[in-house]
């Protein structure tokens, strides 16, 4: 084998070593930015049901309407 062969080898093997630690790195950005996507999902989730029991308290107080059917515009 000569030199120039070595030399080319080892550079291939430097980038892919370069180019496994940037997807090492990605990966881990990945799963960072999933683990705080899950916890806002859990912040809204819990934020809708919070809203969906005002909104049934709400309707359970408001009184119901018996009486006469609305009258039509202009009568």
């Amino acid at each position: 084998m000569d030199p120039s062969s070595v030399l080319l080898a080892l550079d291939e093997q430097k980038k892919w070593r370069e180019r496994r630690k940037r997807l090492r790195d990605r990966l881990r950005q990945l799963d960072r930015r999933r683990t705080t996507l899950r916890k806002e999902l859990e912040e809204v989730r819990k934020k809708i049901l919070e809203y969906n029991r005002l909104l049934t308290d709400m309707r359970d107080r408001m009184p119901v309407r018996v009486g006469l059917p609305p009258s039509a515009p202009g009568r």
